[in-house]
């Protein structure tokens, strides 16, 4: 059964120079860069606060995979990580030798004071689900707001939205997960817990590593008894309050996380799993005997979905090779981060990325000196002429796709859309007749790590 929806007349409540639609770490990188280059920049997130999958799923620690690693990721992203130092230091944590994470609720409130400070437009509890579109060129997005829809104009859109909503609308081509299946990795709904015994550490040793440990150890043998395909348990912060800020344990499989239904069964099927491992967590593990379940995520969150179909395609054969790119706008280290999309094959596989997501896990670590380039062309969808995709949505492919979706990444490229973007709003352009030389010049001094071969 079908209904045509009655037309409806939307009013524009405001114009900017760059509209930034989701206030991730994508969206943030590119609102600032936007707003300091001179542009009337806004930021539209959906949630009513900043952070993405760090404040909304608790994913804390952002950059795990660099921890001891000599790789200086620059450009926003640090500056950020650097200004929350300085402000909260290490969020409490007494976990030691542990790498930066930060704590998703002073995150919130030190976002809001960033964004008033440099003085972008932001609008909260603000869904875009539609656009307007003439000509191959957006002229609108639409807010559906309790009030009904709302127009935002703009000359340049940036599609920070993590499943590529925008583009989406626009109806710009993408894949989603694998190739033969479109199976996505799963997705994962954290919890927090409080009440954990300082006994956790002793003499300057992290207990909770040992209980990971030994956790993989009794999954594999087969006796926890717990219904959730999960062998991992990965803990976040303990403070001397007792709490452990993240749990990052159920995982919901088969799930797409573009589809209404699936998201509901995934939220109810990880909740489920929650009660379950914090019953577990009092039984087995010494320390927790006493916890007490403080919260579970506002929600479940993705790590794939939508992979834009932009100008160029990265591959891991991009990865492998360091293949150079005239129009490279960035540096990050090679590495590989993918949970198997398949709940049986959590045992199989040694984590080389040859797997390519069909044969278990895949975990590639930081080697040094090995790094890759994301090429401009990435981030300019086809088919839409004033739109830039940022973050895990860029143009990649399903393997390039887990190296890419890293958090300071994902700012990384946020920052290159909201800089190329600005520029283009300024001199009447559109995205793909920027001066690519101009841009690459114009990051390069904003810290945003370039690679030597193009010798900026």
């Amino acid at each position: 059964m079908e209904y045509i929806i009655k037309p409806k007349k939307v009013r524009v409540k405001d114009v900017y120079d760059v509209a930034v639609i989701g206030g991730g770490p994508a969206g943030i990188g590119a609102a600032i860069a936007s707003a300091r280059k001179g542009a009337k920049t806004v930021l539209i997130e959906k949630r009513g606060f900043l952070g993405g999958n760090i404040t909304a799923c608790y994913v804390e620690t952002c950059n795990h995979f660099l921890h001891r690693a000599n790789f200086d990721v620059g450009g926003i992203y640090a500056e950020i990580e650097d200004k929350y130092r300085q402000k909260f230091g290490n969020s409490d944590d007494i976990r030691p030798n542990s790498p930066h994470r930060f704590s998703s609720e002073y995150l919130k409130i030190f976002l809001d004071a960033f964004m008033r400070n440099e003085g972008i437009a932001l609008k909260l509890h603000s869904f875009v689900n539609d656009i307007i579109m003439e000509d191959d060129i957006i002229q609108c997005v639409i807010i559906q707001s309790k009030k009904g829809p709302v127009a935002i104009k703009a000359a340049q859109f940036v599609d920070a939205t993590g499943d590529g909503d925008v583009a989406y609308s626009a109806k710009v081509p993408f894949a989603q997960g694998r190739d033969r299946d479109g199976r996505c990795q799963p997705g994962t709904l954290n919890f927090r817990i409080t009440g954990a015994d300082s006994k956790l550490l002793s003499e300057g040793h992290d207990h909770l590593a040992e209980i990971i440990k030994k956790f993989r150890e009794d999954y594999r043998a087969g006796k926890t008894g717990l219904r959730c395909h999960r062998q991992d348990i990965p803990f976040g912060r303990l403070t001397p309050a007792g709490q452990i800020s993240y749990v990052n344990y159920p995982c919901a499989y088969g799930i797409d996380p573009t589809d209404i239904d699936d998201l509901t069964r995934g939220e109810i099927e990880c909740r489920e799993y929650i009660l379950e491992m914090y019953h577990y967590m009092k039984n087995n593990f010494e320390g927790m005997e006493n916890i007490e379940l403080a919260s579970i995520a506002p929600e479940i969150g993705f790590r794939d979905s939508r992979r834009i179909k932009g100008e160029y395609v990265l591959t891991e054969e991009d990865i492998e090779t360091s293949k150079q790119f005239d129009d490279a706008i960035l540096e990050y280290p090679r590495f590989y981060d993918m949970l198997t999309p398949d709940e049986k094959l959590l045992t199989h596989g040694d984590g080389s990325w040859e797997g390519r997501g069909y044969e278990g896990h895949i975990y590639v670590p930081v080697e040094e000196g090995r790094t890759y380039s994301i090429p401009y062309r990435c981030l300019i969808p086809i088919g839409v002429k004033n739109l830039l995709v940022s973050g895990r949505c860029i143009s990649a492919n399903h393997v390039a796709e887990s190296s890419v979706r890293a958090i300071s990444a994902c700012m990384l490229t946020g920052q290159v859309a909201g800089t190329a973007a600005a520029m283009c709003s300024k001199e009447n352009l559109m995205p793909r007749d920027i001066d690519i030389r101009k841009l690459q010049k114009t990051l390069k001094q904003d810290k945003v790590r370039l690679p030597k071969y193009l010798k900026v």
